[in-house]
């Protein structure tokens, strides 16, 4: 911690929603229960594939209770939406896309005539042939799956390029050149609390609707133009929120339109809220991924070049999962250093669900796919796993093989060393292959990332956050910027109770109002605390100045002549002056305590049509290691503690931070060995927490933790993102070591104890 900051990186810095959420007080959206309120329940398709030939919900109008029932004509042009790509439908038109899109809804007195509503409507369908393999999706003959092709190339979704010099003639030259292919099936979110929205009609004809969504702006922009009114009239407000980790975009857009439409037809409140089979149905995933890896070094070592090729399967839909795609692209050969690189990416359309974003937003595949094949480059050399990755990671000035610069400070190296010695990686390396007996298998593994911030070349990059001293000299804060879990609220406080000089207690952020917060753009990208964080700065700067007029007036002196000291002013003649007083005096001189933070991101610029560019203007780094155990006999793996070290600057919420990077190693630890969300024939194979397994409590490792400082003049009070990179390590670090546990490579995720067993 910095010895002169008091508020940022303090590790007795609490929560600010910490005890609403323990004492039972902080209301979701399933706890706002209204006068007269109705309920909402959706028709879903049972069919991966099918042409709506009749559909016609009057028969759900006579089940007593049901007030109201809706199909894809009730909104404007026939409720297109979607974000970035409006290729999707706030309830399906012309045809179905998988299993679980949804169809019609209705609104009754409770949900059990809501749910006997849905079951009387009549439906006829037309089953298409499912499209599964993305591979054959993109085959000329392949049955089209949206309505029209978006790239006037069937069910191409994206196709996305990385161009950085000629790699092949270096890989003929080299003396070792590994090609292998890597699999990584759909995640589940998995969030505590499932999608919901609630929707109040309004006397002047708008709509209120409190939605559990990520990018409120985003929402009121969709459900707005789907029902053909002003997007003033439309007003979301974000209540706390259980968990996204990406998961809260489309499925709650879709949602806080249903329940809008129904609200404003029936002229009563309507609430949807899935349960978690809906939700495991309907909602999207992290997305299937296909990698293809040829890498080439010299016999000492050194990597050259390399090339990637990565097939994404999209889904039914494109949600954010071409975005995601290009971060998998930009990522996709890891934080080393080549002579050139390319990769080639393809994002396909299927009837496998649909995908979107989720923590670490291509990352996470890519990563776990390039420590793999890094650790098994450093094993064709014979040269420790760690020392290979010092031997070739980027520093800074070096040039990733994208072909843009390192311009900041990279505490890689750092988290490799601190990783290194905590574990005792050399003794473990070298005596865990000799403690091996029947039953019982050790071993210990790495792997390391880089993670660009913000969302890069995928857009502007800014935020804005207002600020306000009330008459009552309470202090409202408020940004764009969503917190459903994640802890923006509390670090936004404490940056501005750092700023200005005051008591994080005396600070009150307000929740996501469209009303009232400005746009912001998306909560995604781990952008919050650099952007959202920058734009509080400011706006507590000027808070500050206003302030330093009203001081230097009351005591009559200029303001370069004010010491500010804790919460009082000290003029020339010595006398403290609280800052109380200097709040009513700024209001006595008619001074308006109020101020927005405008901030945002270097520009860059990423030619799509070449590949060429910048991704990122700057990125987090960080390494862990993973001891795990593997069962000869049952192919079981435990993982018994990880090392993970992460260089995110300076730590503004240190406990946030590392319940952060707890959180994101449980989810890297699924995504290992147990979370794989598989369809067959375009139908979900799992439907609930007892068939998806995520990890307990009992399955969590020891974990040790090291966050690596380093210089970032960008960031607010230096700080970097933490919140997706923290899990991208676990996955390939827990596959490394079981590679030395058992000396087998696991290329398909999550890993198979059956198959593992029988590889042994």
């Amino acid at each position: 911690m910095n010895d002169k900051l008091k508020h940022i990186g303090n590790p007795q810095s609490q929560p600010v929603d910490g005890l609403d959420k323990v004492l039972g007080r902080a209301k979701y959206v399933g706890d706002i229960s209204l006068a007269g309120m109705l309920h909402a329940k959706v028709l879903t398709s049972p069919l991966p594939h099918a042409r709506i030939l009749h559909l016609d919900v009057s028969p759900a109008l006579k089940v007593p209770g049901v007030v109201a029932a809706i199909t894809s004509d009730d909104f404007v042009n026939n409720g297109s939406l979607g974000y970035p790509v409006k290729d999707a439908f706030v309830l399906a038109h012309k045809k179905v896309r998988y299993v679980g899109d949804p169809i019609a809804a209705v609104a009754a007195e409770t949900k059990e005539a809501a749910e006997a509503g849905i079951k009387a409507i009549i439906l006829k369908l037309e089953e298409l042939p499912a499209v599964t393999d993305p591979a054959q999706a993109l085959k000329a003959d392949a049955p089209l799956i949206p309505l029209e092709a978006p790239q006037g190339q069937g069910n191409l979704c994206e196709s996305l390029i990385v161009r950085n010099g000629n790699p092949n003639p270096i890989l003929d030259a080299c003396e070792h050149v590994l090609n292998e292919k890597y699999y990584f099936q759909h995640q589940d979110h998995a969030y505590l609390e499932t999608e919901g929205a609630l929707a109040i009609p309004e006397p002047g004809g708008g709509v209120t609707i409190f939605a559990n969504d990520q990018s409120p702006h985003i929402n009121r922009g969709n459900t707005a133009s789907v029902l053909g009114l002003p997007a003033e009239q439309v007003r979301i407000i974000q209540p706390p929120v259980g968990g996204s980790f990406g998961g809260k975009d489309d499925v709650v857009y879709q949602l806080s339109a249903q329940t809008a439409r129904l609200a404003l037809l029936t002229n009563r409140p309507v609430r949807a809220l899935l349960t978690r089979e809906e939700s495991m149905t309907t909602s999207y995933k992290r997305a299937a991924m296909s990698i293809d890896l040829k890498i080439g070094m010299n016999s000492d070592g050194k990597i050259r070049a390399g090339q990637a090729k990565m097939l994404v399967d999209s889904g039914a839909y494109a949600s954010m999962t071409p975005l995601a795609a290009w971060r998998a692209s930009m990522h996709a050969l890891g934080t080393y250093c080549y002579e050139a690189g390319t990769v080639d990416t393809q994002v396909a359309y299927t009837n496998n669900g649909y995908s979107g974003a989720f923590r670490g937003f291509g990352n996470t595949q890519a990563a776990a796919a390039s420590e793999i094949a890094i650790d098994e480059l450093a094993d064709l050399v014979k040269i420790d796993p760690i020392a290979f990755r010092l031997k070739n990671i980027l520093h800074t000035g070096d040039k990733a093989f994208t072909g843009n610069e390192i311009a900041h400070e990279s505490g890689l190296e750092k988290c490799l060393h601190w990783v290194r010695d905590a574990s005792d990686w050399a003794k473990k390396r070298a005596a865990y292959p000799k403690d091996n007996d029947a039953e019982t298998l050790r071993g210990i593994g790495v792997a390391c990332y880089f993670h660009g911030s913000g969302l890069g070349g995928e857009g502007v990059d800014y935020a804005r956050s207002t600020l306000t001293i009330n008459q009552d000299h309470s202090i409202t804060l408020q940004s764009g910027l969503t917190d459903y879990g994640q802890g923006s609220r509390t670090v936004f406080t404490l940056i501005a109770a750092e700023t200005l000089g005051l008591s994080p207690t005396r600070i009150h952020m307000l929740r996501p109002d469209t009303h009232t917060a400005e746009e912001t753009g998306p909560t995604v990208a781990s952008r919050a605390t650099i952007v959202g964080g920058n734009a509080t700065r400011i706006a507590s700067q000027k808070i500050n100045q206003l302030l330093q007029l009203a001081a230097s007036d009351l005591m009559n002196c200029t303001p370069t002549q004010l010491i500010r000291n804790n919460e009082n002013f000290v003029g020339p003649d010595e006398s403290p002056v609280h800052v109380d007083t200097i709040i009513d005096h700024a209001f006595e001189m008619g001074l308006q305590l109020s101020a927005m933070g405008y901030w945002q991101l270097p520009e860059i610029h990423w030619d799509f049509k070449t590949g060429t560019g910048t991704p990122y203007f700057t990125y987090s780094y960080g390494a862990q290691v993973a001891d795990v155990t593997v069962n000869r006999l049952t192919g079981k793996v435990d993982v018994t503690k990880i090392w993970a070290a992460h260089d995110a600057s300076q730590i503004i919420y240190p406990r946030g931070a590392r319940g952060q990077l707890l959180g994101g190693i449980a989810q890297g630890l699924g995504y290992a060995l147990t979370e794989g969300f598989s369809y067959k024939e375009g139908y979900p194979q799992k439907k609930n927490l007892n068939q998806y397994k995520i990890p307990t409590a009992l399955d969590m490792p020891k974990v040790e933790t090291k966050f690596v400082a380093t210089t970032f003049p960008n960031g607010p009070y230096g700080a970097k993102n933490l919140a997706e990179p923290v899990m991208i390590a676990t996955t390939p670090a827990i596959a490394n070591a079981v590679f030395h546990a058992a000396g087998v490579r696991c290329r398909e995720f999550p890993i198979s104890a059956k198959w593992l067993k029988g590889q042994i």
